[in-house]
């Protein structure tokens, strides 16, 4: 892939492949798809310093994610954050939220510095980091519309909204929030390793964001009494939640 455009359609293909086999991986893929139709929206309105860097950069961190699927779905080896995310799909109990948050935390955590450092000349991130920034201020811009989605298919996201009174969007700022910061430290250390060692890097931040994935399988707020609870106030129509969420895509 070499444009947001192929990007999109590759996105489209996934998200219609989780509606016709019902698979909850869709979650994630309509949320990453928004965002990616939003990156691509500002720099055609060239709202980033450098407009041709940001696509080059975006298509290398959407091929992270569309390189894991492909390899996790032909049977071979992906990332340990990926392979964790992408099994959960078997897991019926496991709430929406949860399924997003693994989603994200595989694709900030890992993949986002890592494509950052890889855009960019040995040693030379910084002149990246300002567009970088500009990313949260995207995420921000897409997220009420998300999360609307959200309230009409999750019903635990809907009574979080009440209680922040919509102002924040605490559930994902919440995911996002310290986990892109810690993305930009991943970028700056593997910048500042070299070709040879790099691979090195990326098992070590893969093995810290895959003992993140563990925690949001099971967190310790949210005991197994808690979570079948809450999993009865959920959609349980997969593809349904999936179309919900992909009118987000666009938006």
């Amino acid at each position: 892939m070499n444009t947001i455009e192929e990007v999109l359609e590759r996105l489209d293909e996934i998200i219609d492949w989780c509606k016709q086999n019902k698979s909850p991986l869709g979650y994630f893929a309509c949320v990453y798809r928004t965002t990616t139709a939003q990156v691509l929206k500002n720099i055609q309105q060239k709202k980033f310093d450098d407009n041709a860097r940001m696509t080059v950069f975006d298509v290398a961190f959407a091929s992270r994610y569309i390189d894991a699927w492909d390899a996790y779905h032909s049977q071979k080896r992906c990332s340990s954050s990926w392979y964790i995310a992408f099994e959960a799909a078997k897991n019926e109990r496991l709430l929406i939220l949860l399924h997003i948050f693994l989603g994200m935390n595989a694709h900030i955590n890992l993949d986002l510095g890592i494509a950052a450092a890889s855009v960019m000349p040995y040693r030379k991130i910084n002149p990246l980091k300002n567009d970088f920034g500009k990313i949260n201020a995207i995420l921000s811009s897409i997220s009420q519309n998300v999360q609307d989605s959200l309230n009409q298919i999750c019903y635990p996201v809907s009574l979080i909204d009440k209680v922040s009174n919509g102002k924040d969007n605490a559930v994902l700022d919440f995911a996002i929030s310290r986990a892109r910061d810690t993305s930009w430290a991943t970028a700056v250390i593997a910048s500042n390793t070299p070709n040879f060692l790099r691979d090195s890097v990326i098992g070590i931040v893969d093995y810290a964001a895959a003992k993140v994935a563990t925690q949001i399988l099971s967190p310790q707020l949210l005991t197994p009494a808690l979570a079948k609870e809450l999993k009865q106030y959920e959609s349980a129509d997969i593809s349904k939640n999936i179309e919900i969420l992909e009118k987000t895509k666009n938006a």
